[in-house]
């Protein structure tokens, strides 16, 4: 088969839009932990379980002798474009993330270790291969391992410090419909398979001013990952460029976290989080490969960064059960000009609510919520027609964690 080499450099140049839409806000995933998914992750100040791995390191100080903690959240996304002309496209998709923590004081006083294992970014996308959005894509797939060996130190009474080691393992997989040459050619199929190891550190700190008040932050760093693997381009199962080495880098932004807990009473707890993340960081995507067909490829991406907002509460009924809800909103970091249906962002808000149940040696702590994206009405982007209409999404998680006291 004679494919004209034009039309492949078209296809491989479009399908960067995978890669680069891949970095909007809606694949951080800050549900770690079921104590603090049902306070919608208002967790920086509080950060009293093995959790704080991740959600304060400063937090461990609070624990006393060996905490296991292991779970899943369980998250269902329903997509929908709904066009003015044309037919309405729909996906509904469902992905499971664990969590592992494990933190000990190792017999010490003021020192605490731990290690945690978690998937920090994901996205798990998969539309049907008949429809207009597959030329942009059919399957996406990133999972981000993080693991964390962590260290806090109590300097005081008051005031607590920690750092985590981020050690990230990340996988990216990729397919698209490509138009390669002209009909009565047919589509081809664009694949990337890839894989990448990165470093990054979040240091963190708690002051806990009194009784009442207490203040925490954390910082987590930016890293970027070189996905190594193979691309290719298929037509009915003929290989018409690759599979070529390829590598794609993808830039993952800092972010900065504050959160301030009051306890009117006992008992009750209220916490304040914000958290600015740096997605401004992304503004393009470069592919470089041995094949000229993959090389020297580049797309912009130009994201906005924004602030997440957090309010939960958890009030202790007895010396067993807890209760725990919480709201969240948080901006859209994806403009129009690089809307694509990878991430279809908007301003977002998340409901949540959490029991939990305990004794001195376990516990089992359950949260559910709800998010909604606002409606988000898209013409002018780089990859319209495909994308005009407006777009909607709907996600529902369910989160449980069992911990062990030793």
């Amino acid at each position: 088969m004679r494919v004209d080499r034009r039309f492949i450099l078209g296809a491989i140049g479009f399908s960067l839009v995978v890669v680069q839409a891949s970095h909007g806000g809606g694949i951080e995933v800050p549900m770690q932990g079921a104590r603090a998914a049902g306070q919608a992750d208002a967790f920086t100040a509080q950060a009293d379980d093995a959790s704080a791995i991740y959600y304060n390191p400063a937090g461990l100080t609070q624990l006393k002798g060996t905490q296991i903690e292991a779970g899943a959240y369980l998250l269902n996304a329903e997509f929908t474009l709904t066009r003015d002309t044309g037919p309405e496209e729909q996906m509904q998709k469902n992905t499971v993330l664990p969590h592992l923590y494990i933190a000990s004081d190792f017999g010490t006083e003021k020192w605490r270790f731990g290690l945690g294992v978690n998937n920090v970014f994901g996205l798990n996308e998969d539309w049907d291969d008949d429809g207009s959005l597959r030329l942009i894509v059919n399957e996406a797939q990133l999972a981000l391992i993080n693991i964390a060996p962590t260290v806090a130190y109590q300097f005081t009474p008051q005031f607590s410090a920690g750092v985590a080691l981020n050690i990230y393992y990340g996988r990216l997989n990729l397919t698209r419909n490509a138009i390669v040459a002209a009909p009565p050619v047919p589509e081809g199929q664009f694949d990337y398979d890839g894989e990448a190891f990165a470093f990054g550190v979040t240091p963190g700190m708690l002051w806990k001013i009194n009784k009442r008040h207490a203040i925490g932050a954390y910082y987590r760093s930016p890293f970027n990952m070189e996905f190594e693997g193979d691309a290719s381009v298929e037509v009915a199962g003929n290989a018409v460029a690759g599979p070529s080495e390829t590598k794609a880098k993808l830039d993952f932004p800092q972010s900065i976290g504050v959160g301030y807990a009051f306890r009117p009473v006992e008992r009750l707890k209220l916490e304040l989080d914000v958290v600015w993340t740096d997605w401004d960081t992304v503004d393009q995507l470069s592919f470089s490969s041995s094949n000229a067909a993959f090389d020297n490829q580049a797309m912009p991406a130009d994201w906005d960064s924004g602030f997440t907002y957090r309010f939960g509460t958890e009030y202790q009924v007895n010396t067993n059960w807890t209760l725990r809800a919480g709201y969240a909103y948080s901006e859209n970091a994806v403009p129009d000009a690089t809307f694509s249906p990878i991430i279809p962002d908007s301003n977002y808000h998340l409901f949540s609510l959490g029991v939990g149940y305990g004794t001195e040696r376990w516990g089992i702590n359950l949260a559910g919520q709800y998010i909604h994206r606002e409606s988000h009405e898209v013409s002018g982007s780089v990859y319209s027609p495909l994308v005009d209409g407006r777009w909607e999404n709907e996600m529902f998680g369910l989160m449980a964690t069992f911990s062990l006291k030793l």
